[in-house]
């Protein structure tokens, strides 16, 4: 299979993940998974650990190497000073819970909302749970992670498992921000309008890296893109998801087996790579 119709495929997939996992808040009464999006976050560490980096490494040799901290950096003032972090997926508001329970509040946790209100989940930020804001920043990220899908599928192996570890989170990430929507009031036609939006950023970012490639001609051009992609996924596990997750009443343990559940399945998928 050339790398162009894996990539398409990948991208399919991913849009196709994403759409249902969205869907599932609009038509059903279900709640999202603490534990799949800590396996997430785990399998998005393994993937910039064991194999974006080592590939940008080989490709692009120690000068590539900072090019991580870019990608980290690059990610972290976009949302610090230009998109809304979307904290608390999905949302610290009680109408976020769409079982129609509100979510768990903990002994010792405080409101900081302008109306006094207690959050459901203690994380003092209900400002973040505005739909649009909520739509743009989780779109931009799903733009650099189809940008990262790009140039790790440039090598066949290593575009399976960037593509494992995208997949793994857009779902949830999906589910998320249809449950977001819906607590704002949206109605359920535009709240998927809005999903296939965000899922199409997907393909819309490869599509950018494979124009970026072709345009840029800088040499260790791919080598750069995955350590800097391999930065972003650092952003995303370490800033976004796991410090969400620790402010959440699911099982600390369960939780701590899900993240190393993902961080030991990339490892274990070297083996993948050196078999070829």
């Amino acid at each position: 299979m050339s790398n162009v119709a894996a990539l398409s495929l990948y991208t399919g997939a991913i849009l196709l993940g994403a759409l249902a996992g969205g869907a599932l808040p609009l038509f059903a009464s279900v709640r999202r998974s603490d534990l799949l999006l800590s396996f997430s976050a785990g399998v998005m560490l393994g993937a910039a650990f064991f194999h974006m980096l080592p590939e940008a490494v080989e490709q692009g040799g120690a000068p590539v190497v900072p090019f991580v901290v870019l990608g980290f950096l690059v990610l972290y003032l976009a949302e610090r000073f230009v998109l809304v972090h979307v904290c608390a997926e999905p949302g610290p508001n009680r109408r976020l819970s769409t079982a129609g329970a509100p979510l768990p509040h903990h002994e010792g946790e405080h409101d900081h909302d302008h109306g006094g209100h207690e959050h459901a989940d203690g994380t003092g930020c209900d400002v973040h749970t505005l739909g649009l804001a909520a739509w743009l920043g989780m779109s931009a990220h799903t733009l650099v992670d189809g940008f990262a899908l790009g140039a790790a599928s440039v090598t066949p192996e290593l575009g399976l498992l960037v593509f494992l570890a995208i997949l793994a989170h857009k779902v949830p990430n999906a589910f998320s921000l249809s449950a977001i929507l819906l607590s704002e009031g949206y109605s359920r036609g535009r709240a998927v309008a809005m999903n296939a939006a965000f899922a199409l950023m997907v393909p819309v970012g490869a599509g950018l890296y494979v124009l970026l490639r072709e345009a840029a001609h800088v040499d260790r051009f791919t080598a750069i893109a995955l350590a800097a992609s391999a930065g972003t996924f650092l952003h995303l596990a370490l800033s976004d998801i796991l410090p969400d997750l620790h402010r959440r009443g699911e099982s600390r343990w369960r939780l701590s087996a899900a993240l190393v559940a993902g961080v030991a399945l990339m490892a274990v998928l070297t083996l993948l790579r050196h078999d070829h």
